[in-house]
């Protein structure tokens, strides 16, 4: 063939090639040229996160994940006897209390515009069981911190917990007896905090805290309050005697006595004053004199004290109270809450004398 005839043939095929195009630019399916690698320990309630590998093909390319779980082999080659775990499509994987005595496999599928492929990843070791993992379990019991008194706002901890993480907490708040016993849920109570209501008086207050998981829910009820108290009034002011509990207590904070010496056998007048321990003066407490020794003075009726605290009463010396140049006649008072014991509950007693002068 003439040589002007060829030149002519290969210039015509250069024109028919496209600028910028290769062999190489042929548009392919995915490939994949290395595996995805695990990383995190085979630990139940661990995270295990897989890499996509490395793939020859046309990009753009995405890629989607499975997990497999598989026996101590691994599932044969390639993991062809694994099973596929439901509804895992990320390229993290919690496991589970499921997988222990397993071993763990990804699978990164790959996509473009020419097609879809797959590739697993070599198998983890034998997952292992683990404390920290599992349904929540109780370490140490939720507490109650706050002042058990009407208006006042009780919170609860959440108490320690191990079992798999995330965890999450709900909270109810119950009403018991004295003792702590006999509890019953108080409606609509279900946060960490509660503030305490007329209702609550007289009472303990517990919260049960619940624990949940993924794998499960587990319970816990804190120890009782303190029985709640009313709430204080501002001090100085005077209060009933129904509304001091335990731990509030009666005082006989002040008394007087009218001859303020006696010398005589003649009446005396004595004042006695009870407030609580929080400061405030006592109306209807139940107060008792009597002298000492008895039968040294007479012993007038228990009386109540009045709007402002204070009570009276009239008490005549007998002819067996010797009037001594320097000397004291000792007398025993006792306040007390109507319904109370004698001796108990918020009751207070106090010895006080008074002077004794000869003429």
């Amino acid at each position: 063939m003439p040589r002007h005839i060829i030149l002519g043939l290969v210039l015509a095929a250069a024109l028919l090639v496209p600028v910028g195009s290769s062999a190489s630019s042929a548009q392919t399916a995915p490939s994949p040229k290395t595996e995805p690698v695990l990383s995190g320990p085979a630990v139940q309630g661990q995270t295990l996160t897989t890499t996509n590998g490395t793939w020859d093909g046309t990009t753009p390319m995405t890629f989607d994940y499975r997990w497999l779980r598989c026996d101590t082999s691994g599932g044969g080659t390639n993991g062809v006897k694994c099973d596929t775990i439901s509804g895992e499509t990320r390229n993290t994987y919690v496991l589970t209390a499921a997988d222990v005595g397993h071993t763990i496999r990804s699978r990164v599928i790959a996509t473009n515009a020419d097609g879809t492929a797959s590739f697993n990843s070599d198998p983890t070791g034998v997952v292992q069981a683990s404390a920290e993992a599992g349904p929540p379990s109780r370490n140490n019991p939720p507490t109650i911190s706050g002042t058990a008194r009407e208006k006042e706002t009780l919170t609860v901890s959440n108490g320690t917990w191990t079992g798999a993480q995330p965890q999450t907490y709900k909270y109810q708040w119950r009403r018991c007896d004295t003792n702590g016993g006999a509890c019953a849920d108080i409606t609509g109570a279900t946060k960490n905090t509660y503030l305490l209501t007329t209702t609550d008086i007289g009472h303990t207050m517990r919260a049960v805290v619940t624990a949940h998981n993924s794998l499960g829910d587990a319970s816990a009820t804190s120890t009782p309050t303190a029985v709640v108290v009313k709430a204080s009034a501002p001090a100085g002011t005077a209060i009933s005697v129904n509304d001091v509990a335990l731990p509030n207590r009666l005082l006989v904070d002040r008394l007087s006595f009218s001859p303020f010496i006696l010398r005589s056998h003649r009446p005396i007048v004595a004042r006695f004053h009870v407030s609580d321990t929080q400061g405030h003066s006592v109306v209807g407490a139940m107060v008792f004199v009597v002298g000492i020794p008895f039968g040294n003075t007479t012993t007038p009726t228990e009386q109540a004290t009045g709007a402002d605290g204070w009570v009276s009463f009239v008490v005549k010396p007998t002819r067996h109270l010797k009037l001594t140049a320097h000397g004291n006649q000792p007398f025993f008072v006792r306040a007390r809450k109507p319904g109370d014991r004698l001796i108990g509950g918020v009751s207070t007693r106090r010895l006080v004398n008074l002077s004794v002068r000869a003429r």
